[in-house]
């Protein structure tokens, strides 16, 4: 799974590490983000969220849903997961 925040959308970013002499090195910087539980009030449930520690604070202020819509999120990160498995077999018909 990406390091990626799901209020912000930050992620991975690449550039140069440049030494005095003007040499230039790739390098990329990693967001520090953590996976945290937060309860929603309004649904009265748990949800596990990957959220970088920037973020966090505004978390605290606003809320997980507020947060992500005024960052331009998308709400789909936070649903409830649906059932994927196996589905029961149909009993076979024996008068047909």
């Amino acid at each position: 799974m990406a390091r990626r925040c799901v209020v912000t959308g930050k992620g991975t970013t690449a550039g140069n590490n440049v030494a005095h002499s003007h040499k230039k090195n790739r390098r990329i910087w990693k967001v520090n983000v953590i996976t945290k539980k937060v309860f929603l009030e309004d649904e009265n449930r748990w949800v596990r969220v990957k959220i970088s520690t920037r973020a966090l604070r505004t978390l605290r202020k606003k809320g997980l849903k507020v947060a992500i819509k005024d960052h331009g999120g998308d709400l789909t990160a936070i649903q409830p997961k649906k059932y994927v498995g196996n589905a029961p077999a149909k009993a076979a018909n024996p008068a047909a």
